[in-house]
């Protein structure tokens, strides 16, 4: 049985700082401060080594970056790379550079310009001197050797945000909140983690152990993206993605195009079902190889048909993972 919500909730907020302004120059803003909750990884525990007046945008974007590098990050080097809230940038690596590399190179470059990061290891050196590169407005990493802070001081507006917790980072199990017009809806935090074994293959072909991996990957960005959501994903690296569209065609077409030629031999995680053929249709044709989503749509056996027709596995997660 299923633990009930509270009958009361008393929240208790406490004003750190007041922020340049609000999402906009015309609004005011501030943080506030929850003061029953113990998360290591609140944005109150990072220590601020340098860098602007952090910005109402930056802390939404930086809490982003914290959910998703801990849905990615808890035992390999990760590296994300959030624009306004979404992941465009997002990788598993040997190190924290080869991780980096990926997320911005491999991914929505584009997007990532003027963005938000996080690493879950240190940055050294020689990782330093390939952020200088980039323009991005705040890094959040768990450590950062002296040498690589005195290569980032060159860059005095970028904000660098430290936490020893991100080294091995998990999602928050608070409650849930958000504020809508008359009073809060709360829920549960999302902390179901798919693995191999919940995927229900659909189709006559099963995808590779390497393809599952990668499905296993993009549902995880999936979870962490607006909806509607379309991930691509390639050797544990984001490569493209279609978000925040009303109609889930359109969450395809619009990844398939971020992508271009790297759609090839990606795979594809849709955050709900596909309700008629036409988005995988669009996403075989540009090339993907593999197609996880949760099913549940009466047209099921007619998107199971296109992905046997043209010998694409297909895997149902049984479980929904929109984020609004």
């Amino acid at each position: 049985m299923k633990k009930k919500l509270p009958n009361t909730l008393k929240l208790e907020l406490k004003k750190l700082f007041e922020t340049r302004y609000g999402e906009n120059p015309h609004l005011r803003g501030a943080f506030y401060l929850n003061l029953k909750e113990k998360d290591p990884l609140s944005l109150q525990n990072f220590q601020k080594l340098q860098g602007k007046e952090i910005s109402f945008n930056n802390l939404l974007d930086a809490s982003s970056a914290i959910l998703t590098i801990s849905e990615l990050g808890r035992k390999q080097p990760a590296g994300v790379i959030i624009k306004h809230g979404n992941p465009c940038g997002a990788a598993l690596g040997k190190d924290a550079r080869d991780a980096f590399y990926r997320a911005w190179e491999k991914g929505d470059s584009l997007a990532a310009f003027g963005g938000v990061i996080a690493l879950n290891r240190e940055v050294t050196k020689s990782l330093a001197k390939v952020l200088a590169k980039k323009f991005f407005e705040v890094l959040l990493v768990p450590k950062i050797e002296k040498p690589a802070l005195a290569i980032l001081i060159q860059k005095p507006k970028l904000i660098i945000l430290v936490n020893p917790a991100l080294k091995n980072p998990k999602p928050a199990k608070e409650l849930d909140i958000k504020k809508i017009r008359g009073g809060f809806l709360v829920q549960e935090p999302d902390l179901k983690e798919i693995t191999e074994k919940d995927l229900k293959v659909v189709t006559k072909i099963k995808p590779a152990d390497k393809q599952a991996k990668d499905l296993l990957f993009a549902w995880k960005i999936c979870k962490v993206s607006k909806s509607n959501a379309i991930i691509l994903v390639k050797d544990k690296t984001l490569i493209a993605s279609g978000v925040g569209q009303q109609d889930r065609k359109r969450c395809c077409e619009i990844a398939v195009r971020k992508a271009g030629k790297r759609a090839k031999n990606t795979v594809a995680a849709s955050d709900g079902f596909f309700p008629f053929p036409d988005g995988p249709k669009v996403l075989i044709k540009a090339g993907v190889k593999a197609i996880a989503q949760p099913g549940g749509s009466i047209r099921d056996k007619d998107v199971i048909a296109v992905c046997n027709q043209y010998k694409i596995p297909m895997v149902f997660t049984n479980i929904r993972c929109f984020k609004h």
